[in-house]
């Protein structure tokens, strides 16, 4: 479809333009996308009635024209563009391109208001197994996404929307848990098109009947394995991923959410964290299934700087170390690179325009991120990193002090 528009720099449309803009608008009407919004959101609420349609679209018009004033809210709201990453980068003005934006927000469904609840799809992180230091025990309350725990330490997303959205979103607890949190240990990407169907099948029982949000973080029991060559094939590992997505693009329910689709962490960070310890190198990490890492485990690299260098390798480097950077590299050029290309294509695509990917693949993972149980999974203070490094690299953060430290 050809949408008529403006030439660019252009404050002006012929009245034919504008009316074949209106046309199309109101033929769509049946898509409009309405959400609860929230201030100091670029979210194109510009009427700040907690919806986007056609009015917000109207009074942006008006306003390049000269013929309607607007509040600072309503131009803080209205700024939607330039779009960076599919994501607004405000640059404070409101102008042609912020109101053509809004025009394919309206038509296509792109969101980028607060969500109005949070799913959750994951694996052992996604359910916080150990978090506390219990092996092989979950804790709900403690995960990045949808934790819900006020006195631990982790800012979770769910807690994080409960504060800046109190009257519109539907924060997760003990009780809604185990609607929102579908992440199951041992979980990989075979299992992400199962999750997703159960937030599909549970979205229709909340008031809403719609989802708002969808946190995935899943592959990283796809890439440990007893050796690298038996990491999930990267082709399968596609075709996975892309069959989850298929299931939440083919229900209305889902479709239009804003699905946060976190790249496998750096894991090789835990193994130096933790490689000194003797109880997890000599007790723990024989019996943990991610032996292409943690097989051999004594540092056999050149020096520390080959150590904390696995993008690169050094003359001198052993092969328990080599094995170990390959691992490292193999995540980062097989498996993120699908999920970010895959990603990009389906926002691009219009199948499910507010899907994005988040780089967490920089995270690097000290002692204290590490429970002492399983010398493996994130712990409490993990959690709490995870949550911080993945909200800071959403548009949400753009005014957050916690994010510019």
């Amino acid at each position: 479809m050809n949408l008529p528009a403006p030439k660019p720099g252009s404050l002006s449309f012929s009245r034919q333009r504008l009316f074949d803009c209106l046309s199309i608008l109101l033929f769509m009407s049946a898509m409009l996308l309405h959400t609860t919004t929230q201030a100091d959101v670029s979210d194109g609420d510009i009427t700040l009635d907690g919806e986007i349609s056609i009015p917000d679209y109207l009074h942006g018009l008006q306003y390049l024209h000269g013929s309607r004033a607007l509040s600072g809210d309503a131009v803080l709201h209205g700024d939607v563009a330039p779009l960076l990453n599919g994501v607004p980068d405000p640059d404070g003005v409101l102008n042609t391109a912020d109101v053509l934006v809004l025009l394919r927000m309206i038509l296509y469904g792109f969101n980028f208001s607060y969500p109005s609840n949070q799913f959750n799809i994951g694996d052992s992180i996604g359910e916080g197994e150990s978090s506390e230091g219990s092996i092989g025990e979950p804790f709900h309350e403690h995960v990045w996404s949808t934790g819900y725990d006020g006195e631990d330490t982790v800012d979770a997303f769910n807690e994080r929307y409960e504060s800046v959205f109190t009257a519109g979103y539907y924060e997760n607890n003990v009780t809604r848990d185990p609607i929102f949190n579908h992440a199951q240990s041992g979980a990989v990407m075979a299992d992400f098109a199962a999750q997703a169907q159960g937030v599909v099948t549970d979205v229709a029982t909340l008031p809403e009947g719609r989802a708002g949000m969808v946190t995935m973080l899943l592959g990283n029991n796809d890439v440990c394995a007893p050796t690298n060559a038996d990491m999930t094939d990267p082709g399968l590992f596609e075709t996975q991923f892309r069959a989850g997505l298929d299931v939440l693009a083919g229900d209305e329910a889902t479709r239009l959410a804003q699905i946060h689709v976190s790249g496998i962490p750096a894991i090789y960070w835990l193994w130096t964290a933790k490689r000194t310890n003797f109880i997890c190198s000599v007790f723990i990490w024989p019996l943990v299934p991610c032996q292409n890492l943690l097989d051999n485990p004594n540092d056999d690299c050149a020096n520390r700087a080959s150590r904390d260098d696995p993008d690169n390798d050094y003359p001198g480097d052993g092969s328990d170390c080599l094995r170990r950077k390959i691992f490292h590299r193999l995540i980062r050029d097989n498996y993120n690179s699908v999920l970010q290309s895959v990603t990009d294509e389906y926002r691009g695509s219009g199948i499910l325009p507010n899907i994005r990917y988040t780089d967490i693949y920089d995270i690097r993972f000290t002692s204290t991120h590490v429970n002492n149980s399983d010398c493996f999974h994130p712990s409490v203070e993990g959690h709490a990193l995870l949550a911080k490094k993945s909200w800071c690299r959403t548009h949400w953060s753009i005014n957050d002090a916690q994010c510019t430290n």
